[in-house]
């Protein structure tokens, strides 16, 4: 198997990209009165300005730019950045001693874990790889003028199911098939721990602030990684998670095999999760994806059917076909919903027209098909000139960069087999994860501009 080169993981960058609930401006000053702007306004009271409007009111309320699928990585607080490691140089041999004296030596358990897990797998050396050696383009497997590679994490021996860098954290963690969820460095690159599923495989694995969530068979794993407390959220015997969300740092929500979803709220001064309701729809559909936004959460399953839920009443308010096959991502963005599916299409639904922005019932304003490809996962983010992007990930083993309203092919980031998950939460990072176990980091950068 060829070396893989350990390069820094890009320093955690504070938000841009905020999230909540969509909707039109409601602070619009009233119109200034034209007859008092020419001097004869005589009305007494003018229902309009008679004067220049004051700057409107921040608000704190959060848009709906992009609101994710069920894989999203939480952005690193102020704190977060200030302590990340600075990029360095690929590491040479005398840098890796230095680097191996500075990881904590593992406890004698995980010492035992390291132990019992199972080797990476073996690959041959493909042609973007043998770009990748100290000294050279390390992100050759990037194509496109404002996006490069930045690392290549092996460690995994099984599809990765989820990738998540925790708020306040510099720590990378990607869960596996294979039932172990490690920890990478994000200074060095390096796996300083792994950590074993005793359930099994695991589903699923996001962060919520500074919690770790990990779906496992018949419960979800939290892990809180400032204080080191551990929670156990536990779901109907046997019960399988195949999708995690948690969009609004408020409420948690679990899709599983069975066709419920599970709703859970954060107690962040008792640092717990209470369970608040279980929803049953998808009639046994295991389901494919979350999203949440306009005040409704949105649900795929693997039956293609779409169902709006009112996060008020807890209540499906809505349901349609939302494509021949099975739903692999949905996707908030603007006054839009996306879904993307095996039948290689993504659609772009909005309101009916007459009916408003606030209308649940949505009809398909535009669809993309990529031919002869499956669409096997979907994310929204800005790129380095703050433009929006759409990364569209097929059945390929390619992620493609369109740019958005246009869907004008604009890069493409290859994995090494089929993308299993990704995320786009890290502004200014793209995290992927794929079938053969392997994590990539590619970072955006303005044209012509360096990426470090």
């Amino acid at each position: 198997m060829a070396a893989v080169q350990r390069l820094p993981l890009p320093p955690a960058a504070s938000p841009q990209l905020s999230r909540g609930n969509p909707g039109t401006s409601r602070d619009a000053p009233a119109p200034i009165c034209r007859y008092w702007k020419s001097g004869h306004c005589s009305r007494k009271p003018c229902r309009f300005l008679h004067g220049d409007p004051a700057a409107p009111a921040a608000r704190k309320k959060r848009n709906n730019t992009w609101v994710n699928t069920s894989s999203q990585i939480a952005s690193p607080s102020p704190t977060t950045t200030n302590a990340a490691v600075p990029s360095v140089p690929p590491p040479t041999t005398k840098r890796r001693a230095e680097q191996a004296q500075q990881v904590p030596p593992p406890t004698k358990r995980h010492a035992e874990q390291d132990e019992q897990a199972p080797p990476p797998p073996k690959r041959g050396c493909r042609a973007q790889d043998q770009q990748e050696e100290p000294g050279g383009s390390s992100g050759a497997w990037c194509a496109g003028d404002d996006i490069r590679g930045v690392a290549r994490l092996e460690g995994h021996a099984n599809a990765i199911t989820g990738v998540a860098v925790p708020e306040g954290s510099g720590t990378l963690y990607s869960g596996s098939l294979d039932g172990t969820v490690r920890a990478w460095d994000c200074g060095t690159g390096r796996c300083v721990h792994v950590a074993s599923a005793h359930e099994g495989e695991v589903g699923r694995l996001i962060a919520m602030g500074p919690w770790v969530l990990v779906g496992v068979r018949g419960a979800v794993k939290a892990l809180h990684t400032g204080s080191g407390k551990e929670l156990q959220l536990r779901l109907p015997a046997g019960a399988q998670i195949t999708t995690l969300l948690a969009e609004d740092d408020e409420r948690l929500f679990a899709g599983a095999e069975d066709g419920a979803i599970y709703i859970w709220r954060l107690d962040r001064e008792h640092q717990r999760f209470d369970e608040v309701a279980a929803l049953a729809g998808h009639e046994g559909h295991a389901f494919a994806s979350l999203a949440q936004g306009k005040g409704a959460l949105y649900s795929g399953s693997v039956d293609g059917g779409i169902k709006v839920w009112d996060l008020e009443t807890r209540r499906c308010i809505f349901s349609f076909a939302g494509h021949v096959s099975r739903i692999t991502a949905l996707l908030c963005w603007d006054r839009f919903l996306l879904s993307s599916s095996d039948d290689g299409t993504v659609k772009v639904w909005r309101s009916k027209p007459g009916h408003g922005d606030d209308d649940l019932e949505l009809e398909v304003h535009y669809t993309h098909k990529e031919e002869g490809q499956r669409v096997v996962s979907m994310d929204g983010t800005h790129d380095a000139n703050k433009k929006p992007v759409l990364l569209v990930a097929c059945g390929d083993g390619v992620i493609r960069v369109y740019d958005l309203p246009s869907f004008k092919r604009s890069g493409q980031i290859p994995c090494d087999g089929e993308v299993t998950a990704m995320s786009l939460r890290t502004p200014g990072v793209v995290f992927t994860g794929d079938e053969s176990g392997e994590v990539r980091v590619a970072k955006w950068a303005p044209a012509g501009g360096s990426s470090s």
